[in-house]
């Protein structure tokens, strides 16, 4: 029984991307938090937009920048170098500095809930809109491009399908719940690339598993 419901799922599989900006979330969320904690405690404003800036900064960084394993491994050896300096010159830097000069003055708690939650908004409805209008679907005779909301599609063979798949960077993987780049390949050589493709290993498995199946069917016929 466990083997007849794993062959039909394998019957059509449903591909499609994250919009652009996807890995911004974690900014927006915190911002949303930080802004239901400044309602809640009006004497902790300034702070909480240090936290902003902080996570923000990261946040941008990902964004902008790909981040390899090596590279990984490289920044992660290069901050606890500095850490490792710091602590050993006995050199301190502290961000409360800053905030008594009045470099970062407190945002009202009002803009955190406002970006958080206009952000979060609006990804989730490109979220639905790419789920519903905007994606490509296997079978087990053909793929299917689906887009616009009229309902346009285009159809490709699904036989000697190749598929290609990229991580380029660690950080927004992990941030896109194991999300990479996805080539779809067709015989007739077209391409098709698909962005921020969440649980991408996943799915790359379930593909190879019904394209493996199909070619196995056609042998045998």
């Amino acid at each position: 029984m466990t083997e007849n419901k794993s062959t039909l799922k394998l019957d059509k599989i449903k591909i499609y991307g994250l919009p652009k900006g996807s890995v911004m979330w974690p900014s927006a969320l915190g911002s949303l938090i930080l802004g239901i904690i400044g309602n809640l405690n009006s004497d902790l404003p300034v702070s909480l937009t240090m936290i902003f800036l902080i996570i923000f900064s990261v946040n941008l960084l990902i964004l902008f920048f790909d981040f390899s394993r090596g590279a990984v491994v490289g920044l992660t050896g290069l901050v606890f170098g500095v850490l490792g300096v710091l602590y050993g010159l006995d050199i301190s830097v502290s961000f409360t500095d800053y905030l008594d000069n009045g470099v970062v003055e407190g945002a009202p708690s009002e803009f955190f809930v406002f970006y958080g939650s206009i952000f979060l908004v609006l990804l989730f409805f490109a979220i639905i809109f790419r789920r519903s209008f905007e994606y490509f679907e296997l079978n087990s005779n053909e793929l299917v491009k689906k887009h616009g909301i009229l309902g346009d599609s285009q159809r490709y063979n699904a036989p000697n399908l190749q598929i290609k798949k990229h991580i380029n960077d660690v950080f927004e993987s992990l941030l896109l719940f194991g999300s990479g780049d996805l080539v779809l390949i067709t015989s007739d050589g077209q391409e098709f690339h698909i962005n921020n493709v969440i649980r991408i290993n996943r799915l790359e498995r379930n593909i190879r598993k019904l394209l493996s199946r199909l070619d196995v069917e056609i042998s045998t016929d």
